[in-house]
């Protein structure tokens, strides 16, 4: 079953393309969410590791299977050497103009109305100040265009030096950029238990400032029922919670994807 079978019925799953799927190439796996049974997907990039798939490309496997692209990130410089964005890097301010214009391309193209923008590392020179000011910016730009800019923190375990560590920062990175309607928050549950723990408390107490959220159990990041969070409760708060975004499945499956969906059977309880 397809977690979009889960009794969770007021509650809208999208597939992370960049983690599921992965024994096909990236194009083919807009088939194989469909196929799961998926209406929406999202992905870091258009390809693995970077833009490597044109928005013709994609909007054309989206139309083919009548899926919903709900989240992409900027282009975040060099992923393969280890860059974790660049909207915070003070002497990348060209190359990030040219990056937010080419996710604004994507997004007109595929439908697309969330965009995770990404601080980069402080040990590359990330820092707030800029980060801020050029978040303000794009906010223009955004809400030209009806888009919503996500800010994600990231935990320092996995991303260490990345510029947002916990959500207290990208709280206070929001109320710093003054945006609330065009920029929000991006809530990944695996980086919020791995740096913060707390969940139903922080989770009651960030929704509101919320656009998308994202789930995967720690300590390994696979999927639900693999790990030490009870998603079964989770869930069932975001939907008492009245949440109505997207639940991204960004995790690593332990074997198969196919097989990862047991857990909307198992743990769910679906039929």
């Amino acid at each position: 079953p397809s977690p979009n079978m889960c009794p969770f019925r007021s509650l809208k799953f999208s597939a992370n393309l960049s983690f599921l799927f992965k024994d096909t190439s990236f194009i083919g796996r807009f088939r194989e969410a469909a196929a799961a049974r998926f209406d929406a997907v999202e992905f870091l990039f258009p390809g693995d590791g970077g833009y490597e798939h044109t928005a013709e490309e994609v909007a054309r496997e989206l139309g083919s299977h009548q899926l919903r692209q709900v989240l992409l990130n900027a282009p975040a410089g060099d992923w393969r050497l280890g860059e974790r964005g660049i909207a915070g890097l003070p002497s990348r301010a060209d190359e990030w103009t040219r990056s937010m214009e080419t996710a604004f391309k994507y997004c007109e193209w595929l439908g697309c109305k969330q965009v995770h923008v990404m601080a980069g590392l402080r040990q590359h020179g990330a820092c707030k100040d800029t980060y801020v000011e050029r978040m303000q910016w794009a906010a223009g730009q955004a809400r030209a265009q009806g888009v919503t800019l996500l800010i994600e923190p990231l935990n320092q375990r996995d991303f260490p030096g990345y510029l947002v560590s916990d959500s207290s920062a990208a709280m206070d990175l929001l109320e710093r950029i003054g945006q609330p309607d065009t920029c929000k928050l991006q809530l990944d549950i695996y980086h919020m238990q791995v740096s913060e723990g707390d969940l139903s408390a922080r989770i009651r107490a960030l929704l509101p400032y919320t656009a998308h959220v994202q789930i995967a159990n720690p300590p390994g990041r696979h999927e639900p029922g693999e790990g030490e969070v009870n998603f079964t409760h989770i869930l069932s708060l975001l939907e008492e919670l009245g949440y109505n975004g997207h639940v991204g499945l960004e995790y690593k499956p332990r074997h198969s994807t196919a097989e990862s969906f047991a857990w909307a059977k198992g743990l769910l309880g679906a039929a």
